[in-house]
């Protein structure tokens, strides 16, 4: 089947990649090379100044997939690393996971002091790679808490100051009493959506997988429901393969998107965690359960744009500008007429569909000259 190209501004030759990789070529050869390009060089300049980062992504965001790539692409993250997948750890425990970063650098011989083996064993690591080591710690957020561990790692660090250095991968921030959390603020990352140019990757990549061509088109759709974040992304791109419509109602009811949506929920993520991701008033990941008293089911996909804003924002006035934004993202140029018009249109026919007397509006109030405030459904 032919490869339809799906090129990009800034993406190129890599728009077209043929599905059937060499299997001999590692997974991580087939990511562009300016891969989540911000958040790498943060890493690696911090790194090379002698400072640990802490990269935080919330359920989804594609932490391993950044620790993977900056591990096995030296030509891209040129400071020597070595990857430790803290999901491996048979126990929680200090032991445990010095011999853990012994193996990930070569040497998986017991100990009966594991910490002197390893601190052995950086120093001569560290005599090898010009002085330099970062170690990137994925899966992290089962061991921050651990007093212990957290105690060990700063004394290791400190054994090494700005040679060794830490670059750990959590779900949540690590708790700021922590040994090393002193260690890691001053280089915090927080892992969000994709850029445009990996959106548009990771989408045609996946396509390619299931040997599928899909347009640029659909790539914009699939970008605007999503917001580039990588396993919601991932989510539409299969129920889109399934043969679901690119419309948010349909999708949220997709088995997909509902399991992927429930997992980010399941860690309970606040609203600041999601104002720092990225993530703030991100319709997709509204469930249709959470507009209480509302029967979603009739509304159209603007009209759930519109609800899901005003459910966000209850008894804030809401300016025209925040509200045409959230309902039409995808509109850069738009005249300002057209623009009041066409949401004053969707407000009518939202009321008609919530309020019980759309002429006397109780939910959504006008309030001249400014927008429209919502009282939302528990106030009636």
């Amino acid at each position: 089947m032919a490869c339809k190209k799906f090129f990009h501004p800034g993406i190129g030759n890599r728009g077209c990649v043929k599905r059937r990789y060499n299997l001999g070529m590692s997974i991580w050869k087939t990511y562009p090379s300016d891969y989540r390009e911000k958040e790498v060089q943060h890493i690696l300049a911090a790194v090379r100044a002698g400072e640990c980062v802490s990269v935080i992504g919330l359920s989804g965001a594609g932490k391993s997939n950044l620790m993977g790539f900056i591990a096995n692409r030296p030509e891209v993250f040129v400071h020597p690393n070595v990857l430790v997948d803290c999901n491996r750890l048979r126990q929680n425990t200090s032991d445990d996971l010095f011999h853990l970063i012994r193996r990930a650098l070569g040497d998986g011989t017991p100990s009966q002091d594991e910490y002197e083996a390893l601190d052995m064993l950086l120093e001569k690591r560290l005599g090898e790679n010009s002085g330099n080591l970062a170690l990137l710690l994925d899966r992290f957020e089962m061991l921050a808490d651990d007093h212990a561990i957290a105690s060990n790692l700063r004394a290791l660090r400190d054994a090494h100051k700005y040679q060794l250095t830490f670059v750990t991968a959590t779900r949540k921030t690590i708790d700021p009493s922590s040994e090393i959390a002193e260690l890691l603020f001053g280089h915090t990352i927080w892992l969000g959506p994709l850029s445009e140019r990996d959106a548009n990757w990771s989408i045609q990549r996946y396509a390619q997988r299931i040997s599928q061509d899909w347009d640029m088109s659909v790539a914009f759709k699939i970008r605007e429901l999503t917001w580039g974040y990588p396993s919601l992304l991932r989510a539409v791109s299969e129920a889109y393969a399934s043969g679901a419509s690119l419309e948010l109602t349909e999708l949220q009811e997709h088995p997909a998107v509902k399991r992927r949506v429930k997992e980010f929920w399941d860690d309970s993520p606040s609203e600041s965690d999601l104002r720092l991701a990225g993530l703030e008033g991100l319709p997709l990941l509204a469930s249709t359960d959470s507009i209480q008293g509302f029967d979603t089911s009739q509304l159209t996909e603007k009209e759930f744009l519109l609800l899901n804003y005003f459910e966000s924002h209850p008894g804030q006035v809401c300016s025209k500008d925040d509200l045409i934004q959230a309902v039409w993202p995808e509109d850069q140029i738009y005249e300002r007429g057209i623009r009041d018009d066409s949401l004053a249109q969707l407000v009518r026919r939202l009321r008609v569909k919530i309020e019980p007397d759309p002429s006397n509006p109780h939910y959504i109030q006008t309030v001249p000259g400014r927008g429209y405030q919502y009282s939302g459904i528990e106030e009636a």
